[in-house]
């Protein structure tokens, strides 16, 4: 059940990607490719200018705004967000994922998922200190900076993450059936084809 990462998930064939959630960018830059017209949305106009500041492939344009309202003038090839859809209200926002993917297209979401049951709970203690780790290795600390670390609470309060049953109960409500694919590192990844036109 574990999976590639998402960019690799998005169709050689698809021409016109929307990226929900693109924060700095780095999704949009990812799956950039000379054919491929990508739109970046996302709320925070912090990370609008942050995105705009790097590189920008040909091809990527950005917005900030809400997708959910925003007046697209086509349906996309495919539609991908990467751990943004915790931050928004579930079954309206699948809703609306849905409904901007073209019929044949794919939904492509990629969120954090939270610990449920022992294993899940064992899984966690060595992700974290396979984490921790990387971090020493990198920085010489084990933990990241107190500042850091309160940003990143304020960040997350009110934030609701599914747990892997959840996911697989939200993949296995769409019509038809999503598939769905589980990360040790506290993700799942769900991949939605839309039926074709009749």
């Amino acid at each position: 059940r574990h999976d590639a990462s998402s960019p690799r998930r998005v169709a050689e064939g698809a021409g016109r990607v929307l990226d929900v959630g693109c924060g700095a960018g780095p999704l949009c830059r990812a799956i950039a490719r000379p054919d491929r017209q990508i739109v970046g949305i996302d709320l925070s106009p912090g990370m609008i200018r942050r995105a705009e500041a790097g590189p920008i492939p040909p091809g990527v344009s950005l917005m900030c705004g809400d997708f959910m309202t925003a007046g697209f003038d086509h349906e996309f090839d495919c539609v991908i967000s990467a751990a943004a859809m915790h931050h928004m209200p579930l079954a309206d926002s699948f809703d609306r994922l849905r409904a901007l993917v073209r019929p044949a297209g794919r939904l492509i979401v990629q969120d954090l998922r939270r610990d449920e049951g022992v294993l899940d709970q064992l899984r966690a203690y060595t992700a974290l200190a396979h984490k921790c780790a990387g971090r020493f290795v990198r920085t010489g600390r084990l933990r990241s900076p107190s500042h850091v670390l309160a940003v990143w609470d304020r960040h997350c309060a009110g934030e609701r993450y599914l747990s892997w049953t959840e996911a697989q109960q939200l993949a296995a409500s769409f019509a038809p059936p999503a598939a769905i694919h589980y990360h040790w590192m506290w993700r799942y990844t769900i991949v939605w084809d839309k039926p074709g036109s009749q």
